[in-house]
């Protein structure tokens, strides 16, 4: 009977086995043309990318488009992607109206995924000035001293403690 058990479980795992790659989605890649080393608000950019299907492939997508979303959620900002001649191939216009984070993706058709690209920090418009708004206080920072000076004194007092009681011990 454990033979019989043993056996069964055995040819389980392997049809299993073969049958996991049939499971498997296969995936999408967006590889972009080129990206600006920094990113000014109110200034276009024309990205070009590709799309590739498993990452080899140019995949001719039903719909495309470059998503950008604020960190806090407010903004939406949608590019859409435009065939650009080559299969696979499309570009966008690119405008970020204000300085900050933004999270930001690309569609890649109605089939696949789309590709998380990350964040992308927009520095303030060209030619205005930052300094009108100060740098937040950070208050881990600022408690830093006072934590390492009441560590201290709490350790010094430890230290007292325990030498009168050996002092009154020895006495």
């Amino acid at each position: 009977m454990s033979r019989r058990l043993l056996r069964v479980l055995v040819m389980s795992l392997a049809l299993l086995a073969i049958g996991a790659p049939a499971l498997a989605k296969e995936g999408a890649t967006t590889k972009f043309d080129s990206l600006p080393t920094q990113w000014y608000a109110g200034q276009s950019y024309t990205l070009g990318y590709t799309i590739l299907m498993d990452g080899v492939e140019p995949y001719k997508a039903d719909r495309t488009a470059i998503t950008a979303t604020s960190l806090d959620g407010k903004t939406e900002l949608i590019f859409p992607g435009t065939p650009d001649g080559k299969p696979g191939h499309y570009t966008a216009t690119v405008l970020f109206p204000a300085s900050g984070t933004y999270h930001w993706k690309v569609t890649q058709g109605s089939f696949f995924p789309a590709h998380d690209l990350g964040t992308v920090s927009v520095l303030p418009a060209l030619g205005t000035s930052s300094a009108s708004t100060p740098p937040a206080a950070d208050p881990l920072r600022d408690a830093a001293p006072f934590a390492a000076a009441g560590a201290a004194l709490v350790a010094l007092a430890l230290i007292t403690r325990t030498q009168r009681r050996r002092l009154l011990r020895t006495a």
